[in-house]
């Protein structure tokens, strides 16, 4: 007997002896075996143990002798031995190899004998404790596997070092058959091996593996490997003569679904004849002449247009096709020519004609059609048993009735040699529904609708078109707003862009594309689309029903048409009935060929008809800027800008107010943009600069600058920008006292208010409560007074007086009880009230109390928007859950107000909030990240210009390198400086852990 071991644990376990496979009589020596093979040295108690888990002590060890005697003996050497009583091991004199000690020694040299997972297949009876072990080690070696294999499988397939290549990828793909990046391997593998076949196989079971298990489809990168593949199949496979030669982009869903169908035709499997669906311009026809390009040299391809101009010529989509089998026929003389031309004859009895001379709608008999429908059959099954036939029919929306139906009986009818595809626009036609609905139904056909390019599918195609132009996100942007992702547009604007033209060019092939849409609409038709084309988003039927001076059922009709031709949409907009075109370029190009006086008149005159609309005391933003939009382009400046400034105040009501009241929110919170609101204010400036000097005279004029005035300065207070901020506000309140404004002069009193609570500047704010209450009680304002008493009582809050601040707070409350109407219009109010009630119990050291006030400021806020409002009242309920030692519900409403304003560029009590996060990581021994909010912080403190928050952030370096020993602090400030910054009656929490940690 040999002298040479080799033992297999990965995959199937296998033990051999000079190449010849060892069998043990019993499994546990097996077991025993491979627990020293990994184990290397183990105790005779461990190992009795763990195979005889059911047995006494002393008979578990009886039978341990008896499997290494056993183990011995097949081998015919002592491989397992004993260097004391309590010890067993292997031999080491003994040379044997095993490919798990390969592989854990030098995992980079030897990944390539996992053959599988540990010990596939190996366990045994009753002995959990060993089957755990398997388990554990199965999950430790094909971790290593893993993480060995990717860092070394990329470097491998870049070298060129093909050896274990694929086997070693199939192994990932067996130990995770969900990991797209163990497919992109393979692909790539096979890519470079020039085994592109091999490529679209991989991609292909990916996608129906990921389609069928998990309802997605495969990642872009995926796609890419994939596309790039199937471009050099294509390349391949193409003549000269090849139907589709410019750039081919995207469609990799689409295209495996055609391919996988003409394999099926191919192999005489089961297939259906397609139909590609889409709007004009999409690239319905790219697609099906691409997947064409690569099956043509295997099928003979018969193919037709139908144009919109015949739609009403009988069979004309036919005439092509016929002349094609008429050729093929008297080549071939499968059927005799003379019997063929004779049916045609009958059918068409000027055969030799000009086809539109000879037949059109009615000049056939039902009994000549179905002798032309049974030829047809009978030719194209003949012909097809010689080379399988494509049809192709292109634009199958302007085929006429008689040629859908002739083309509905063939299809029925033809044997499986004959594929049809087709293309057809998204439009409204009953005999093409009827066309495709009965096929569908059949079995015969079916529908791929093709969307317009995503965002990111734009992204991509300007990149692969455009390979050396630097393309920004701008840019992107640009051309996907011009093209909306519509293929024929893309393509445009690529050129465009390599020519470096104005992206607002439309070019001519564009203007052509166009025209022809809009040839074949009636008069009032046009007229209907032209008044359209002065709505920028959507037209409502009321509109449409002014202008026009026609009755709304006239108005739905002719929208009716024009939807069914694609060329308009039809779309609810709250409880109307509104139509928009299909696509932007549609509604550009009819506006462009408008008449510039008529332009101006007919804007004016929506202008004044959506005003006429407006409800008595309404907020409807979105209508101000359309009315806005409307009045600058029938050159009425002042009133643009009048409803310009109505539409950007209603945008910012909702940021601008800590506490705002119902009706004030604005737009979506999560979609402000403060860069955009402050580009905004300089083009209103400009505007009203650029007034005539009449328009500067009238007292609108006046008005809008007062307007402005106020809403950039409480812009630039909110944002820390408070020199410019507050001399704009100073400049309100002189105009408004000029104008006799009395609600600018009351907004300018609040805002300068609002001012010194940001600054903590509590005895400068009562100089502007006091006249603001003497003017709201002038006024008989009822809310300004009711939100007054609640800023008077923050004043005597700010300054210690806390019983007179909580009288003042709970009449501030009861000013907006008076009804239930009035209550939830002012309900942020109340629970803004309700949180300085709750400062008020926290600094009182009533914690619980302070919690339960905070949480009925939050439940009153929760169903609005006033996002702003909630960030304080989770900051300050954070705040006391902290006092109460109850941290992880403190972290919780913490990183719900840091989610708030991380949306809205918002900094009020932000610096407090970065200190209690910074302070609760610490506290984890979270330092890295305690110091990030420290550092956060401060920016935030700076920014405010508010010692408050300046006093906070000290707070927490304090306590973090006193309380929590965050070394890394080395510049924190002695208490009595930090004391100084915080507010004695504001802050007497932070202030009294202060001293009492000094």
């Amino acid at each position: 007997m040999g002298n040479y071991l080799n033992c297999r644990l990965f995959g199937t376990p296998e033990v051999s002896l000079d190449g010849e496979i060892v069998l043990f009589s019993f499994s546990k020596i097996n077991a025993m075996l491979y627990y020293l093979l990994i184990n290397k040295t183990v105790s005779r108690d461990e190992l009795s143990g763990l195979l005889w888990p059911d047995k006494s002590d002393k008979n578990a060890k009886k039978n341990l002798r008896n499997a290494i005697y056993q183990a011995n003996k097949s081998l015919g050497m002592e491989l397992i031995i004993s260097p004391n009583k309590s010890l067993l091991m292997l031999n080491d004199t003994i040379n044997f190899t095993s490919d798990v000690e390969q592989f854990t020694q030098d995992p980079e040299t030897y990944y390539y004998l996992y053959k599988g997972e540990f010990l596939k297949g190996f366990y045994l009876k009753e002995c959990e404790g060993f089957d755990f072990w398997v388990v554990r080690m199965k999950s430790f070696f094909e971790k290593k596997f893993v993480e060995t294999v990717h860092r070394r499988i990329e470097q491998d397939i870049a070298n060129g070092v093909n050896e274990h290549v694929e086997e070693v990828i199939e192994q990932l793909m067996f130990i995770d058959e969900f990991n797209e990046i163990n497919y992109q391997y393979l692909m790539t593998f096979y890519q470079q091996q020039g085994r592109d076949n091999k490529v679209v196989d991989v991609y292909h079971k990916l996608s129906n593996l990921l389609k069928s298990e998990l309802g997605v489809t495969p990642n872009k990168q995926t796609k890419a490997i994939y596309e790039t593949s199937l471009e050099r199949i294509l390349s391949e496979n193409t003549t000269n003569n090849q139907r589709f030669s410019s750039l081919f982009y995207g469609r990799s869903e689409e295209l495996q679904q055609l391919s996988v169908n003409f394999a099926a035709f191919k192999s005489r499997q089961s297939y259906q004849s397609v139909v590609v669906r889409g709007e004009a311009g999409i690239g319905k026809s790219a697609l099906i002449n691409r997947a064409i390009d690569s099956v043509s040299d295997e099928f003979k391809v018969i193919e037709t247009q139908c144009y919109q101009a015949e739609e009403n010529h009988l069979l004309r989509p036919w005439k092509k096709i016929i002349d094609q089998l008429t050729v093929i026929i008297e080549n071939q003389e499968l059927i005799d020519p003379l019997v063929w031309q004779k049916v045609i004859r009958k059918v068409f009895p000027s055969f030799t004609q000009p086809f539109l001379e000879v037949i059109s709608h009615g000049e056939t008999e039902p009994y000549k059609e179905k002798m032309l429908s049974d030829l047809m059959i009978e030719a194209i099954n003949k012909l097809s048993q010689q080379q399988q036939l494509i049809f192709l029919f292109d634009d199958i929306q302007w085929m006429d009735e008689s040629s859908l139906d002739l083309l509905t009986t063939v299809m029925l009818h033809c044997h499986t040699n004959a594929m049809f595809m087709m293309s057809a626009r998204s439009v409204e036609r009953y005999p093409l529904d009827k066309f495709i609905n009965t096929l569908k139904q059949s079995g015969k056909l079916a529908v791929i609708n093709l969307e317009p390019f995503s965002y990111e599918e734009t992204d991509g195609f300007i990149r692969k078109k455009l390979p050396h132009f630097d393309v920004t996100t701008t840019i992107v942007d640009n051309v996907y707003q011009h093209t909306e992702g519509n293929l024929f547009f893309l393509i445009e604007y690529v050129s465009l862009l390599n020519s470096n033209t104005n992206l607002n060019t439309m070019t001519v092939k564009m203007k052509d594309a166009l025209r022809n849409r809009f040839l074949y609409l009636t008069e009032e038709e046009q007229e209907l689309v032209s008044i359209i084309s002065y709505f920028y988003d959507y037209a409502l039927i009321d509109s449409l029903v002014f202008l026009t001076k026609k009755s709304s059922y006239d108005i739905v009709a002719m929208i009716e048409s024009l939807v069914s031709k694609n060329i308009l949409v039809e779309k609810a907009v709250g409880d109307k009935i509104a139509t928009s075109f299909t696509h932007v370029k549609l509604r550009e190009f009819v506006y462009m060929n408008q008449s510039l006086a008529k332009k101006r008149v007919l804007h004016h005159r929506i202008a004044e008809f959506l005003e006429s609309q407006l409800k008595p005391g309404g907020n409807d933003i979105l209508q101000y800027d359309t009315i806005a939009y409307h009045y600058k382009h029938g050159k009425d400046e002042l009133s643009g800008l009048k409803y310009r400034l109505k539409y950007f105040e209603g945008y910012l009501g909702f940021y601008h107010e800590l506490f705002p009241v119902e009706g004030q929110y604005g737009v979506d919170p999560f979609s402000f943009n403060k860069e955009w609101a402050t580009e905004q204010f300089a083009k209103i400036n400009q505007r009203l600069t650029q007034l005539s000097l009449d328009d500067k005279q009238t007292d609108l004029y006046n008005l809008l600058r007062l307007q402005y005035l106020y809403l950039e300065g409480r812009f630039l207070i909110k944002y820390g920008e408070y020199e410019r901020g507050v001399a704009n506000i100073q400049s309100v309140l002189i105009r408004a006292r000029e104008l006799n404004e009395s609600s600018y002069l009351l907004n300018g009193y609040k805002q300068m208010i609002y001012y010194y609570i940001q600054i903590n500047e509590p005895k400068e704010m009562i100089y502007y409560i006091e006249l603001a209450l003497d003017l709201s009680i002038r006024e008989n304002n009822h809310q300004s007074i009711g939100i007054l008493l609640r800023l008077k009582g923050l004043y005597h809050m700010m300054s210690g007086n806390n019983t007179v601040a909580e009288k003042l707070l709970k009449e501030s409350i009861n000013t907006f009880m008076l009804t239930d109407e009035i209550s939830k219009k002012y309900s942020v109010s109340i629970a803004a009230a309700y949180n300085y009630l709750g400062e008020i119990r926290m600094n009182n050291g009533e914690y619980q109390d302070a919690v339960g006030t905070f949480e009925k400021a939050i439940d009153l806020c929760q169903s609005n928007q006033a996002l702003s409002s909630l960030t304080i009242f989770y900051i300050n309920v954070g705040v006391a859950l902290f006092a109460l030692e109850n941290y992880e519900e403190a972290e919780i409403y913490f990183l719900k107000a840091e989610e708030i304003f991380s949306s809205l560029n918002f900094y009020w009590k932000r610096a407090k909030l970065d200190a209690y996060l910074s302070i609760l990581y610490a506290q984890k021994n979270h330092m890295q990240k305690s110091q990030f909010y420290l550092t956060q912080g401060e920016k935030h403190a700076k920014r405010m210009g508010n010692c408050r928050d300046t006093g906070m952030i000290e707070y927490a370096k304090y306590i973090n390198y006193h309380v929590y020993h965050h070394d890394a602090i080395d510049d924190f400030l002695p208490v009595e400086t930090i004391c100084e910054y915080l507010n004695d009656y504001q802050d007497a929490y932070e202030i009294s852990k202060l001293k009492e940690i000094r």
